[in-house]
């Protein structure tokens, strides 16, 4: 909505606050609501302009009639009040008949007291006004947010996440603005560490906090990840404009606009090759959190990213992911046999156990090495997910682990990537080189979209 409509809108909804208010004063002056209140109204709103009236909530102009600075609630319902409280464009008349120096009311001038309006209110009135555009304003933005996801990215403020997060959130306004017209929609990274960080004015940020101080994570900092999500969902999850997320992480980099795959009842998820429910090594272990006592093929082999589901959904399984991932790490039995990845298994089996239904798409990600191509059995693939380390001899050859380290490159001719070699620090301009040609184009594309943002972004390695 433009300033110009914005502004109508206000002048409308808070005409209407104003018509009830002086509804009321009329009747305690004995004036007839049907002609006089119109006469009124009529005459006062015709002297308001679209873009300078007193009832504008656009910022430069409450500032002006509330005397205060713009763009906060108070100084809105200020500048509404100043407006009431006079006769020029307040669109209400406070004018009085004089009689014996007192007020000529209906009922008496015994009845004044209870029958005139008072100045809480008209204050009540304008701030339900004031809300009642704020909402107006929300279903139009969810109105034009309908057909397209919101991503969510969960990450805390150390140099390894913080690097990663830059060159994600670089490449996803990228694609957004070359593709204006696909599903792609907000972006929020969730800051679970409690307080803000030197990235706040370039991502979208919401904090959450740590894992309360009861419930230790023993190192496995991805144990805060769904008790971020509990935490976003329960305050910030209703002023959200779409009706979908997908759920995401830093090395995550969006190389082709997903469509909007879920829907209201089926969520959509990337299947992942050790998350096996229904594996005999591991179905005992799963069945022992299986409280609900869900039949086997509800359990999928997902994890909670790449996800994208409906809001609805991602609060049914939240609470019971953030339960079972914390129980399932203090257990001795399943921390041994899941790892790294309890909390992937822990959202596998929470959404079976409260009845969300993942469809599981192979081409929503890429994983090199292991994949070469940018597309899975013909369809173009929506996200590079560089988790793994890439090691690849002077010929090209895939040599995994024989490359690694500084030396080795020296000394071979090798090419080698991992993440976890900045783990304390971002790479540093010149570190990172582009794979031997038959590498492969996944790979290939991972380094490409991490030296242009590296070029692009302010600040690098700080």
């Amino acid at each position: 909505m433009g300033r110009k409509s914005r502004s109508a809108f206000a002048v409308g909804v808070f005409a209407l606050s104003a018509l009830v208010t002086y509804n009321v004063a009329a009747m305690a002056h004995g004036h007839s609501t049907a002609s006089t209140l119109g006469h009124h109204m009529d005459s006062h709103i015709s002297h308001l302009d679209d873009k300078h009236d007193a009832f504008s909530f656009e910022p430069h102009v409450v500032a002006r009639a509330g005397g205060g600075r713009s763009g906060h609630p108070r100084h809105a319902v200020k500048g509404a009040r100043v407006g009431l409280e006079g006769h020029g464009h307040a669109g209400v008349s406070t004018h009085r008949h004089r009689r014996d120096d007192r007020v000529e009311v209906a009922g008496g001038v015994e009845g004044a007291e209870k029958n005139v309006p008072k100045v809480e209110n008209v204050q009540d009135a304008a701030a339900d006004a004031f809300h009642a555009t704020e909402t107006s304003a929300l279903l139009l933005r969810r109105e034009k947010a309908r057909g397209t996801f919101h991503v969510l990215l969960t990450a805390n403020d150390a140099p390894y996440q913080r690097w990663q997060s830059r060159v994600m959130y670089y490449q996803y306004e990228k694609l957004r603005r070359e593709h204006p017209n696909s599903a792609l929609g907000g972006f929020t990274r969730i800051l679970h560490s409690g307080h803000p960080d030197g990235l706040m004015d370039e991502i979208p940020t919401k904090i959450v906090d740590t894992l309360p101080p009861h419930v230790r994570d023993d190192g496995y900092v991805v144990l805060h990840r769904p008790y971020a999500f509990k935490q976003w969902l329960e305050r910030f999850a209703n002023d959200l404009d779409e009706e979908y997320v997908l759920m995401s992480e830093p090395d995550h980099l969006f190389v082709a606009p997903p469509p909007l795959l879920a829907t209201r009842d089926t969520a959509v998820a990337f299947p992942f090759f050790y998350i096996a429910p229904n594996d005999p090594k591991f179905a005992p272990i799963v069945e022992r959190f299986n409280e609900v006592r869900a039949p086997k093929e509800a359990f999928k082999p997902i994890g909670s990213s790449p996800v994208m589901i409906h809001l609805d959904a991602l609060k049914r399984v939240v609470p019971k992911w953030h339960e079972l991932a914390v129980a399932m790490k203090r257990d001795k039995e399943a921390d041994a046999a899941f790892g790294w990845v309890v909390e992937m298994w822990a959202y596998s089996i929470a959404s079976a156990q409260v009845g969300v239904v993942h469809d599981t798409i192979k081409h929503f990600m890429l994983q090199p090495p292991y994949d070469k191509s940018m597309n899975v059995d013909g369809k173009e693939a929506y996200i590079v997910h560089y988790t793994y380390g890439d090691d690849y001899d002077k010929n090209g050859r895939f040599t995994p682990g024989v490359n690694q380290g500084a030396d080795n490159l020296k000394n071979e001719g090798g090419w080698h990537f991992d993440k976890r070699d900045f783990t304390n620090r971002a790479p540093r301009k010149g570190e990172l080189t582009l794979p031997p040609a038959n590498a492969g184009e996944a790979i290939r594309r991972t380094i490409e979209i991490i030296l242009e943002a590296m070029d692009a972004l302010p600040n690098w390695g700080l």
